[in-house]
């Protein structure tokens, strides 16, 4: 049975991931900073691990197989690479490589009305969003690496489900007014924003995969995966989540103010070919305007 290491584990992408693991069969530790996630890893059936990411060679349980890493570090993330590199180089010739899965995104393709796709390599036709200029870096460095580790690069769209992950950036604005019963609510975008996105629990899926057929996938000229489930236009998501809380006010619309912002903008003609075409991925949970009543439900329960 193989064991996993997640960094990030208790994060709106790392705890979908280390729970699809564990279902799965995987045993799976969570790197926990608090006494508190401690608690919710293990409520979930995660082994709870505390340790420095710096000093990660110190603590890692000597079973562990593959490193994931869901954290999104900036700054720390030479050293956790370094950390994770040291393992590696530190195995025996004979035993196989270890795995790390480096969780990126896919605002680094920036903006396009053109194809895009995998293969199309990065700042080649367009340039990344600014919030993620440091990522394309990133992602050299991992790649760099396949001499001593196995690596994979995971580029998640925009989350949705349970408590809105990062789409609270629009929920968060209608359920404040609601509250309030302000007269408006005011939407980062325009009612044809098109959003690429993935539901939480359709990219726990597609990690399970990667997992699985990590060598395979490691092996390959280019190991990097684009997860995108689907896109749907900005206005009908608020509409129907205003019809779901009860905001009966007037919803507007505003340009960006912030890289974030920017970021949760970008727009994509997308379609992920490896995630579909050699893993056999297909996203099941319901589009997110379409399932509103439930997604809608779900946030407020978590939010209230």
């Amino acid at each position: 049975m193989s064991t996993i290491l997640i960094i990030g584990a208790t994060g709106f992408i790392g705890l979908p991931v280390a729970t699809a693991l564990r279902r799965t069969g995987y045993i799976v530790y969570g790197h926990a900073r608090t006494p508190e996630k401690a608690r919710l890893l293990a409520q979930n059936e995660i082994l709870p691990i505390e340790g420095e990411v710096a000093k990660l060679s110190e603590w890692i349980p000597k079973t562990v197989e593959t490193v994931i890493d869901t954290s999104g570090l900036f700054k720390g993330f030479t050293v956790l690479l370094e950390q994770v590199k040291k393992i590696g180089a530190g195995r025996k010739p004979t035993d196989p490589k270890l795995g790390f899965i480096y969780t990126s995104g896919m605002w680094v393709h920036g903006s396009s009305t053109n194809h895009i796709s995998e293969a199309t390599p990065l700042e080649s036709q367009t340039v990344p969003a600014n919030v993620v200029a440091w990522r394309p870096a990133v992602e050299h460095q991992v790649l760099a690496a396949h001499d001593v580790l196995d690596v994979v690069i995971v580029r998640p769209s925009i989350l949705y489900g349970g408590n809105g992950t990062i789409c609270k950036l629009w929920l968060d604005a209608i359920y404040m007014a609601a509250k309030e019963n302000a007269p408006t609510a005011t939407i980062v975008g325009t009612p044809t924003t098109r959003v690429t996105l993935i539901h939480k629990d359709d990219l726990a899926d597609l990690f399970v995969k990667i997992v699985d057929q990590l060598t395979i996938l490691s092996a390959s000229t280019y190991p990097v995966i684009d997860a995108a489930g689907h896109q749907e236009d900005l206005g009908p998501i608020v509409n129907e989540f205003s019809k779901a809380i009860g905001f009966k006010g007037k919803l507007e619309y505003r340009e960006a103010e912030s890289p974030f912002e920017e970021g949760m903008l970008t727009g994509l003609n997308f379609r992920p070919n490896k995630a579909r075409g050699l893993l056999q991925w297909e996203p099941r949970q319901i589009p997110f305007a379409q399932g509103m009543q439930i997604y809608a439900e779900s946030y407020k329960a978590l939010k209230d």
